[in-house]
């Protein structure tokens, strides 16, 4: 069975179609997080990274020096800053950009938009489809208008959406990006309670879902889900 596990913060763990897979790998300075960076020690199979803001790049150059098969999933403007700066091979990466699905070792990708701010490429979301499930993991947003184009499209059976507020999305915010996303399954909070700026309670966004008709699904840290 495909599984998730969050990490806290934004880091999402996954296992699809027998990949081990990272979404934006903070690990050694999340406060949330319950295991090590030598957890991940040449065990993964792909790293993906939203955008390049410390929290979500995180160790994404120490990973790859402990997992020499792993690939990076980013936009090409961010994986040519990785290569430049840190000489990661480029047979390393899936070049990439905003666009449709990408396909990787029996797994697709694809990255979206996201409306945020980052310094070397644009900030991203990332779908993820494999074992028949598809998740959309937006990165840090604010709430914008074409959420609706990427549930019409991909069609996720679950979202992962930042509720944090003060850099993203809040709890209500969110609720309205889930009636456009329409997940199949559920929508899942990430993106708060990480450090103070960004602590809000995760029941506002249940109720903000559950009025809509969907429904949310409210993970602690190193807890998993079969998807």
């Amino acid at each position: 069975m495909p599984q998730l596990r969050w990490l806290g913060h934004a880091a999402v763990e996954l296992n699809i179609s027998g990949k081990h897979i990272i979404v934006d790998p903070m690990i050694k300075d999340n406060p949330l997080s319950p295991v090590r960076l030598n957890y991940f020690d040449n065990n993964l199979d792909l790293i993906v990274v939203t955008h390049d803001h410390y929290d979500h790049l995180g160790d994404t150059v120490e990973l790859m020096k402990m997992n020499p098969k792993a690939k990076i999933f980013a936009t090409y403007d961010l994986e040519a800053y990785l290569a430049n700066e840190f000489k990661i091979d480029w047979e390393k990466f899936i070049p990439a950009n905003v666009g449709g699905y990408i396909s990787f070792d029996g797994i697709k990708l694809a990255l979206t938009k996201a409306v945020h701010s980052s310094e070397h490429s644009d900030p991203t979301g990332v779908v993820i489809n494999g074992d028949g499930v598809t998740l959309y993991h937006a990165g840090d947003t604010g709430l914008f208008e074409d959420m609706k184009l990427i549930g019409e499209l991909f069609k996720p059976d679950y979202v992962l959406l930042p509720i944090g507020g003060r850099f993203t999305m809040d709890p209500q915010q969110a609720g309205i990006a889930v009636e456009m996303l329409r997940p199949k399954r559920y929508a899942i909070p990430i993106h708060y309670n990480t450090w103070d700026l960004i602590k809000v309670n995760p029941d506002e966004f249940v109720q903000e879902v559950s009025k809509r008709g969907y429904k949310a699904l409210v993970l602690q840290p190193g807890q998993s889900v079969e998807l």
